[in-house]
C-alpha cells in the first residue's frame, strides 16, 4: 500500500519523543522536544551524514494538543 502514501505525519504528546514510521523504501523520523533544544535532532542529522545517508529536514511545528493528565 506504501504506492499510494506521501508522506507521513505523526501526532505525539510527550516531552522527548523518538518515532519511526517506514515505507519501502524511505522512513520517516519523528523528533518532539518540550522546548527550542535542537541538540537530539543535529546530532542525529550529524550521524546520517558521516553515513552518506540522504535526508530532508522539515519546518519546526507548534503542538496544539491540549496536556494530558491521567488520574492516579
Amino acid at each position: 500500500m506504501d504506492k499510494h502514501f506521501k508522506g507521513v505525519y505523526t501526532i505525539t504528546d510527550g516531552d522527548l519523543m523518538f518515532e519511526l514510521n517506514a515505507t519501502r523504501d524511505s522512513f520517516y523520523l519523528t523528533f518532539q522536544l518540550i522546548d527550542k533544544d535542537r541538540k537530539p535532532l543535529d546530532t542525529f542529522c550529524k550521524v546520517l551524514e558521516s553515513e552518506g545517508i540522504p535526508y530532508k529536514v522539515s519546518d519546526r511545528y507548534t503542538r496544539y494538543l491540549p496536556a494530558i493528565k491521567l488520574p492516579r
